[in-house]
């Protein structure tokens, strides 16, 4: 996708707009779920993504000249989200989300799961966002984040063990 961003960045600077939306589509639901991700809210997920996308147009040219745009951008998406944070009451993924989503028709499983991520704390949801959906290496994510390579490796440990945690005792609940 590295180059293929360049070269759709680069046209999208010179007025193509064919370009942007080819941009638009390997980028946008990667860039909403991260948003999501932090900030557990359709709504203002869907702001965050319009946010970048903005931006997108306006730094297109000097996206298209560094060696990462798609890290530059998940960090754009990242501080974004965070100033969302700032000014907002954090909101909880609520049922009608779920079905807004379009997540109704999937397996049980598909949404116990996303509680279950929702339930652990921004920093490990955001990392495991990054390293086991998006899948960057963790060393991507902790330049993503902005963190040492270390921190990345605590937090998907540390997430790692409380999903066990949490899925053990949904198991016990339902037996």
């Amino acid at each position: 996708m590295g180059k293929d961003i360049q070269v759709y960045l680069n046209k999208a600077a010179q007025g193509d707009m064919d370009a942007f939306g080819e941009i638009y589509t390997m980028l946008s639901v990667r860039i909403f779920n991260y948003a999501r991700t932090i900030l557990k809210s359709k709504e203002k997920s869907e702001d965050v993504t319009h946010d970048v996308f903005m931006q997108i147009m306006k730094k297109a040219l000097r996206l298209s000249k560094m060696a990462d745009p798609v890290a530059y951008i998940m960090v754009a998406t990242r501080n974004r989200a965070f100033d969302q944070l700032k000014y907002n009451k954090r909101a909880a993924l609520s049922i009608d989300d779920v079905s807004e989503a379009g997540y109704t028709s999937l397996p049980y499983n598909k949404i116990h799961i996303e509680d279950a991520l929702m339930r652990l704390p921004v920093n490990q949801r955001e990392t495991i966002y990054l390293h086991y959906i998006c899948g960057y290496r963790q060393y991507e994510v902790a330049k993503i984040m902005g963190v040492p390579l270390v921190t990345v490796k605590w937090r998907c440990k540390k997430a790692v063990s409380q999903l066990q945690i949490y899925f053990e005792k949904e198991k016990e609940h339902n037996k």
